[in-house]
């Protein structure tokens, strides 16, 4: 029996790839209008440099990079950014003698903090708002400690009063939201000589106009806070899952570039040696 299309019908099927398409140049330009309006007047190295960050490749030091799950193949996602840790020995994160640090901007978003309870890992889950008296510190469930903080309040001293300089971070986590300076909280972790108990780092990192500052003195204040971890914290780069939707033509590098990606950095001076361990 043949398909009789009535010709309305015919119509709105012919229009259905034009319409496709049209949503994919719309959504294309909301992506490529990152960059609109943006002017810069700074040095055209730093900036480069600045956008290079995401071009790099993991530093070959974790031989079994896994996703951070309970049960869940599949791992934790948290805006899409996979949260990777690594298994190697030394590394390790212990069922029921851990410590996670949460750093974010989002209310509503436990993810994270669920998974690693259900590791049975001791939580502090730090929400950083405009007005940190706008929500009440409180205990999520035994293990899981939520407070909020001021925006520009020390997470390193935090952590200074919640244990002694001994205790270690089995996991930290960075993620900010519109108009966030993960940077600075780096920075304030460095100061505060808190990273060096941090086993694994895994910050959200933006250089997009819309969510960062667009200025030299910002781009040169990354560079120096990333060369830092690397320099003088041993924090290594192990993994990078840059956001796909920000790699749009950039008009101030003249190229396709990434402006937001997810790295995540373990600490080698937890590193057991290939050769003691065996």
């Amino acid at each position: 029996m043949a398909l009789v299309l009535s010709r309305s019908a015919f119509k709105r099927l012919c229009l259905l790839p034009l319409l496709l398409v049209f949503l994919i140049i719309f959504f294309y330009h909301q992506i490529a209008n990152i960059y609109r309006n943006v002017e810069y007047q700074g040095n055209m190295t730093v900036v480069q440099m600045a956008f290079d960050l995401f071009k790099r490749q993991p530093v070959d030091i974790c031989r079994n990079v896994v996703l951070l799950n309970v049960g869940d193949p599949k791992g934790v996602e948290l805006n899409s950014y996979p949260q990777s840790i690594c298994a190697d020995l030394g590394f390790q994160i212990e069922e029921n003698n851990c410590v996670v640090y949460v750093i974010k901007t989002q209310k509503n978003e436990w993810s994270l903090e669920d998974t690693v309870e259900r590791i049975g890992c001791r939580v502090y889950s730090l929400l950083l708002a405009s007005d940190s008296t706008e929500v009440t510190p409180r205990n999520r469930s035994n293990y899981v400690h939520f407070h909020s903080l001021g925006e520009q309040e020390s997470i390193g001293k935090f952590i200074q009063k919640q244990s002694t300089n001994a205790t270690l971070i089995d996991y930290m986590m960075i993620r900010l939201g519109r108009g966030g300076n993960e940077w600075r909280i780096l920075s304030d972790l460095m100061e505060s000589h808190q990273l060096d108990r941090v086993k694994h780092l895994s910050v959200g990192i933006n250089l997009c106009p819309d969510r960062s500052s667009f200025t030299e003195s910002h781009f040169q204040y990354v560079l120096d806070t990333d060369r830092q971890l690397v320099d003088k914290w041993d924090m290594k780069l192990f993994d990078v899952a840059n956001d796909q939707e920000t790699f749009v033509y950039n008009p101030v590098v003249k190229e396709k570039t990434h402006c937001a990606s997810q790295f995540a950095w373990i600490n080698q001076r937890f590193q057991v040696s290939r050769i003691s361990s065996q």
